[in-house]
Formats: C-alpha cells, structure tokens, sequence
C-alpha cells in the first residue's frame, strides 16, 4: 500500500515537473533556454519567462520579412485563426504573401495586437536582420481602444492599469540566428511581470497557453518562409526535431 502511494506520488511529481518544463521551454537548448536574448533588459526581473525555439530551413534574410510585417491588421501573426477566435474573440487573418507596405519597422512604433488598439505593443529593438523586441502592458483578459496616434493617451492608458493593480507588463522578443547558409534559429522569449503577485502562480496555465500559441506560430513561420503551400493539419507541439 505504502508502495504504491510512493509510486504515485512519484508519478504526480515528475508529470508535474514536465508540464512546468513545457511551460517554461520548448525546443530550445539548454545554451538558448539559459543564455541572454536581445530585450532581456526590458524586464528586467521577470515573474514569468518562456523561451522557444525552431529551426527554419531558410536564411534569415528570407524569415525576417516575415517577421517585421507582424501584427493585426498587417501580416497577422500566423497564429491558429480558430483559437483567436475562441480565446480572444478577435478575426486575425495572416498573410501568405510579404506585404511592401509593413516592411518598414522602427523603435517607438506601435504594433495593434487587436480590434481598435485595444491592445498594442511598443517597438523596443529592432535590429536587421537580427532581432525584434516588442513591449507591453496590458490587461489580462480586457482591453480598451486607443488612439496609437495620441501618444498621451497611450501613456494614460498605461498608467491607468498599472495604478489600477491589474495588468501584464511583458517583453517579446524574435531572434534570429544563423545556421550555415541555409538555415536559421527562430528563438521567441517572454518576459513578464504580472499584477496582483499571486498571479505568478498561474504561470503553469500562461506558460501552456503560450506552448500552443508560439508552436502555431513557428508552424505558420516555417512554412512560408521555407516557401511551402498551405495545407491544414492537426497542431502539434514543439517536439525534438524543432532543436535540430
């Protein structure tokens, strides 16, 4: 009896242990997952940090025009559209095409994350063809429009949520890094600090979510920019492969 609690406990802890590791790490190496990323001075010290890898097989000359039209309303994010539908209750179309129109990116530019700027993020690095490193504070689960414009109404916004006690402050940051000629690591880490402090308990949660949301982006990612056809399958999570 004793034996078989022991067996179980042991069972609980170690799917435990994995789920936190998903949580926190997909794809990356032990170097990635531990080795400093452009924007990690932007949080500086985080409540919360995920770090995720692929590989692309394609130079980062051919990935980075993908990257830099991201947003809503511009290239999208090449996200799975059924789970913004679902979750964000938002239409969020992604582009099969570069878009002339969104090649140019700047720190200081605000990127729309949703409907109306209801959520945004703020342009912290850009770094040709490097890095990307967005920031944002927001509320977890409720937005309100802006005018991206208006650059005290940003800043009221912001101070708003951060006085009011409830909001996500988050780095996200888009490396790319060279594999010989013809292929690229494609690293995407966060960084977040969260308020009320209890909700760094939720990090499990946050962390499974962003495993789902990053693993459909690299899919969506890796698929234009290695130049193939769309064809819609199952979603898989990030597996061994990815880190090769």
């Amino acid at each position: 009896m004793a034996y078989s609690s022991c067996v179980r406990l042991a069972a609980t802890c170690a799917t435990l242990a994995g789920v936190r590791r998903l949580a926190r790490r997909s794809g990356a190496t032990d170097a990635e997952f531990f080795g400093p990323l452009a924007g990690d001075d932007v949080i500086a010290h985080p409540t919360l940090e995920w770090t995720r890898a692929t590989t692309i097989n394609a130079p980062p000359s051919q990935v980075w025009p993908w990257l830099v039209q991201m947003g809503y309303g511009r290239g999208g994010w090449y996200t799975s559209e059924r789970f913004d539908r679902i979750v964000w209750r938002i239409e969020n179309k992604s582009s099969e095409v570069i878009l002339p129109e969104w090649q140019d990116l700047s720190v200081g530019d605000i990127v729309p994350d949703g409907p109306g700027y209801a959520a945004y993020f703020r342009v912290a690095e850009v770094r040709e063809p490097e890095a990307i490193v967005y920031h944002s504070i927001r509320h977890p689960y409720r937005g309100q429009e802006v005018d991206p414009a208006n650059p005290s109404a940003l800043e009221r916004r912001e101070h708003d949520l951060v006085t009011g006690g409830t909001y996500i402050h988050f780095s996200w940051a888009f490396v790319l890094r060279p594999v010989g000629d013809r292929a690229t690591r494609l690293l995407i880490r966060a960084r977040a600090d969260l308020s009320p402090r209890w909700a760094r308990f939720t990090e499990p949660a946050f962390g499974m979510v962003d495993l789902y949301h990053v693993t459909m982006m690299f899919r969506g990612i890796r698929r234009r920019a290695e130049g193939r056809p769309h064809r819609p399958a199952p979603a898989r999570f990030a597996s061994q492969s990815d880190i090769r």
